[in-house]
């Protein structure tokens, strides 16, 4: 169990440094949650406002410090991988669009395309000078870009020297153009080549602000002097790295991204792996981007952006020196800061901090919350050897110092110096007044039941003592607790501050209060979104208080307040201690992660911006420019408000007016005007923060909205002229429809009556009624009487069907198939028996609801009987199969005749024409029209590839094709009568 136990320890302690080591660094991301168009970053540049923009794996994303503005191919990128971007002056920068373009964004959205390169890919590009050099790494080749042009040279070329293997290219300033290359690293300028590093790999170097060199090479990192002199050994890379991206901070730290995804600091002759430490474990950073205020931003592939801003705080941590992370108070005496920490005090002497040891209690935990001068030269100290929340009385220790730090042991918890022999002490249980060091007054406390004593002061011939109940008022030798004034409970009193205005200043968990005239006065907090639990106070050197509470602090003059926090580089929200020195004009913040040190006029926040920037979007699809003429459709106008890298914490308000209108306050940036008028507009913008503006002057807006061309004047006449000529059309179409209609209506029927000729006239083959009465002929000759008589009777009864069937649109089934074999036995008698044939329904089909366009079915039984089975021999065969399923007739002629093919053949010999099937073909299609379900017929082989492949046609017939007709025709004569 003890190996567990280390082991477990081990790793925790391991995890401690981890997350002690990132919040050391506090970077803040942003992704695609904060509007970034897409968490894949490789690259970043920043133009004269402070825009930055980010070249994504998707477009570019402009930021203005609080949000971001995307450009797509939409807006004219080349393609979507943005593989690097670098300031091109003024408001314009210069990207690459992966594989080969070359592209220019200005501050207003607009993209032009400078160059396309189809010889290598992009990868980076870089200015130096007026020109821009772009490249594909380990080529051979580097793109000039100068006054518009695109040229390309072989890097040979430029550095004399053969077999160069390009790797990178940095900017040295005026030291020249720097090549990294597999054979060294070569600085040009003006024309000169300086070789260093000869012979050897050099995959990456960059130009510090102490002008030294750190570079990559042979997989080592060499530094080198101010006259570019390399050290003889360097420090090696883990295995197989490979250097993609440096960059030094204003620390001189020095950011490596390696090919293997790892990230890695560089400072003191340390290498220190960070992917961890940053959260980027298995992501990579394409860019290291420091921006012109100093700050790092990392492009990362898969975590978007990391930024690290970096200001004028020293931060101090237990690893400078501090007894504990957690800085409770804070006490200047000469040129030493006393810390009050979690566990003891330590003292900072210039930048150096180291432990002052107190006297050991009974636990061991020294939390000193409370520190004050109050014996001259001295140092009083109170302790706790637990926890605040103890309410123990004798859990309070107080120390004083004397002489070098050594300390003796005393009660008082709370004290302040009256007079050079006057002082004041109190503790949870009394207040004391002492003169000459002989107590002159003693004031009991038992009957308000204090927990704690935070200070003590005498204003204006009272004594107040700030408690963990609210204040201890002494006057006129009356004591009295308050803790509540007019609205508002005072809670917990922590400091009080005298000003130089003679003003007392308040510090409580309810906020910060104004003693004056006899009141306890609220400071307004505005609008702003800080905390208000104020736990200590300061005054500097212009009259501003300033105080830690527990979101960071906030300065005030007592009417507004500006606020401050981490991401100004405060080491913690939780600011439990304030103090500003005059003399060297810093602020020390006690924080729970140690101390903050700043010079004051540092943190101040730019007083005024110039104004506020507008971009402008017309309809939200594309870009205008002041002073831009739009159409009468392009009268929705969209602004984007923005104040880049504004620095402050509290809440902007923006305003805006059209034209002369009243202003409008708005938090959101966006500000949409919709259905604008036509004519001249101007639109006005402004920034504000605590009812205080920011900007100096307001940001205009001019464009101008065409007119539509149904409000001007001479389009009312043409208009009237156009609506009666509608009229007029209308009334003539609504006439020649009703004449359409009649004549349709009198051709289908004229239609339908020659349809019926056609059928009456077609009905019989004038060959099959000369060939029955030949058949009748022979039967008489060979005195077959019988036979005759029969074939007569058949033949006469047949004719008559005919007839009577050629007057009707439709004939039940059983009436059709009763004619059908009337017809097929004549056949069969004048054949002499060469085929014979079958007729089968099913159940459904056996009804008297089926009905069927007149002799439908007769014109193909005539055709496979005379073309098909006639120049058999013998054996022919003609069935007809009828089916009846879902309100639809299923009709199978098949036959085992010659078939088609051959039988084209015999017709052309004969010279035989025939109408009957091309008549009902027409007649078919004619019916077909009435119902969105058509009548189908199919001709096809029986039997294909036989040597008598046959006949089959299929005929499908919707019982609706009738309904329909019956419906129509009722209606068209409804309508002829009508008419």
């Amino acid at each position: 169990m003890g190996l567990y136990k280390k082991f477990f320890l081990l790793a925790l302690l391991g995890c401690n440094a981890v997350f002690l080591f990132a919040q050391t660094f506090r970077f803040t991301q942003y992704t695609t949650h904060n509007g970034l168009l897409i968490d894949n970053v490789y690259s970043a540049a920043q133009d004269e406002n402070g825009f930055i923009w980010f070249g994504t794996d998707f477009g570019i994303s402009k930021f203005d410090g609080s949000r971001f503005r995307n450009y797509t191919r939409k807006e004219g990128i080349a393609s979507k991988a943005i593989t690097d971007i670098v300031y091109a002056g003024g408001d314009s920068c210069i990207f690459l669009s992966y594989p080969g373009t070359v592209q220019s964004i200005h501050g207003n959205g607009k993209i032009n395309t400078i160059a396309a390169v189809e010889f290598f890919a992009l990868h980076q590009i870089i200015k130096h000078g007026s020109s821009f050099y772009f490249y594909q790494r380990n080529k051979t080749q580097l793109g000039i870009l100068q006054n518009g042009r695109v040229k390309l040279h072989q890097v040979d070329s430029i550095l004399n020297t053969t077999g160069i293997i390009l790797h990178a290219v940095a900017s040295f300033a005026n030291a020249g153009l720097a090549f990294c290359t597999n054979q060294g690293l070569f600085l040009v300028n003006n024309g000169t080549i300086k070789s260093l590093l000869q012979g050897q790999d050099v995959y990456y170097a960059i130009l510090k602000k102490d002008s030294t060199i750190t570079a990559v090479a042979n997989n080592q990192i060499r530094e080198s002097d101010n006259n570019f002199q390399f050290s003889a050994k360097g420090t090696a890379l883990p295995p197989k790295t490979f250097i993609y991206n440096m960059v030094a901070d204003e620390e001189l730290t020095v950011w490596l991204r390696g090919m293997d995804k790892g990230v890695y600091r560089w400072q003191n002759n340390k290498l220190d792996e960070m992917s961890v430490a940053l959260g980027l474990q298995n992501k990579a950073v394409h860019k290291f981007f420091i921006d012109r205020q100093s700050n790092t931003w990392m492009c990362t592939e898969g975590a978007g952006i990391l930024f690290r801003k970096q200001n004028s705080f020293i931060n101090y941590e237990t690893q400078e020196g501090l007894s504990n992370n957690r800085v409770l108070q804070l006490l200047k005496s000469g040129n030493n800061l006393f810390i009050g920490t979690g566990n003891g005090i330590s003292v900072k002497t210039g930048k150096t901090i180291k432990a002052l040891p107190l006297p050991e209690t009974r636990i061991g935990l020294k939390y000193v919350y409370k520190m004050f001068s109050a014996l001259g030269s001295d140092l009083g100290v109170n302790v706790t050897n637990s926890f605040p929340a103890d309410t123990a009385a004798n859990s309070y220790i107080k120390y004083a110092k004397l002489g070098n730090y050594s300390l003796v042991h005393t009660t008082w918890m709370a004290a302040w110096q009256e007079q050079a022999n006057t002082f004041w002490f109190a503790d949870a249980k009394n207040i004391s007044k002492t003169v000459n060091g002989k107590a002159a007054d003693l004031y009991h406390l038992d009957s308000f039941h204090i927990r704690k004593v935070y200070d003590i002061i005498k204003f204006e011939n009272k004594v107040f003592t700030g408690t963990s109940d609210g204040l201890i008022q002494i006057e006129n030798e009356r004591v009295k607790l308050i803790d509540t004034i007019p609205g508002q409970t005072l809670g917990e009193v922590f400091q009080f501050l005298q000003d130089k205005n003679q003003r007392l200043w308040v510090a409580t968990e309810n906020g910060l209060f104004i003693y004056e005239n006899g009141n306890f006065k609220p400071v307004p907090k505005g609008k702003s979104t800080g905390s208000n639990y104020c736990r200590s106070i300061t005054e500097d050197n212009n009259g501003k208080i300033w105080c830690a509470t527990w979101d960071g602090i906030f300065e005030t003059d007592g009417k507004s307040r500006i606020n401050y926090s981490t991401t100004t580089g405060i080491m913690s929200k939780t600011c439990n201690a304030i103090l500003y020195d005059s003399v060297v004009n810093e602020l020390y913040i006690g924080t729970d992660n140690g101390l903050s040190v700043i010079q004051k006029d540092n943190l101040q926040r730019n007083a005024a911006y110039s104004k506020v920037f507008m971009d402008c979007m017309v309809n939200d699809s594309v870009m205008v420019e002041g002073g831009a003429s739009l159409n009468a459709s392009q009268n929705n106008l969209r602004f984007y408000l923005s104040v880049p890298y504004y620095n402050g914490n509290d809440e902007i308000n923006y305003e805006y007016k059209l034209d002369n209108g009243d202003w409008v306050t708005t938090t959101n940036p966006d500000v949409l005007l919709s259905d604008l008028s036509g004519g001249k507009h101007t639109f006005y913008a402004r920034a504000k923060s605590n009812e205080q503006l920011i900007t100096k002057s307001d940001a205009s807006f001019a464009v101008t909205i065409k007119n539509p061309f149904y409000k001007i004047w001479w389009f009312w006449l043409p208009a009237a002229v156009l609506v009666q000529l509608i009229i007029v059309w209308i009334i003539s179409w609504y006439n020649k429809r009703i004449r359409e209609k009649k004549i349709a209506a009198q051709q289908q029927l004229a239609e339908l009556a020659s349809l019926k000729q056609q059928a009456f006239t077609s009905l019989m083959n004038p060959h099959f009624i000369f060939n029955a009465l030949n058949s009748i002929q022979h039967y008489i000759n060979k005195q077959d009487r019988i036979t005759a008589n029969k074939y007569l009777s058949d033949f006469a009864t047949l004719v008559r069907r005919s007839f009577d069937t050629a007057q009707k649109a439709f004939v039940p089934l059983d009436e059709e198939l009763e004619t059908v074999r009337l017809y097929l036995q004549l056949e069969k008698m004048r054949f002499t028996d060469k085929f014979n044939y079958s007729i089968t329904l099913n159940k459904e089909a056996e009804t008297e609801e089926w009905m069927l366009p007149g002799m439908v079915l007769q014109p193909f039984l005539e055709n496979a009987v005379l073309h098909g089975l006639s120049p058999l021999s013998n054996n022919g065969l003609l069935n007809i199969d009828i089916k009846a399923a879902d309100n639809t007739l299923y009709i199978t002629i098949t036959d085992n005749g010659i078939g088609m093919q051959r039988s084209r053949l015999f017709r052309k010999d004969k010279k035989h024409n025939s109408r009957g099937m091309q008549l009902i073909q027409e007649r078919l299609q004619i019916l077909s029209r009435l119902s969105p379900n058509p009548i189908q017929l199919t001709i096809t082989e029986h039997t294909p590839g036989a040597e008598n492949p046959g006949t089959c046609i299929q005929l499908v017939m919707p019982q609706q094709v009738y309904e329909l007709y019956v419906q129509s025709t009722a209606a068209m004569l409804s309508k002829q009568q009508g008419l």
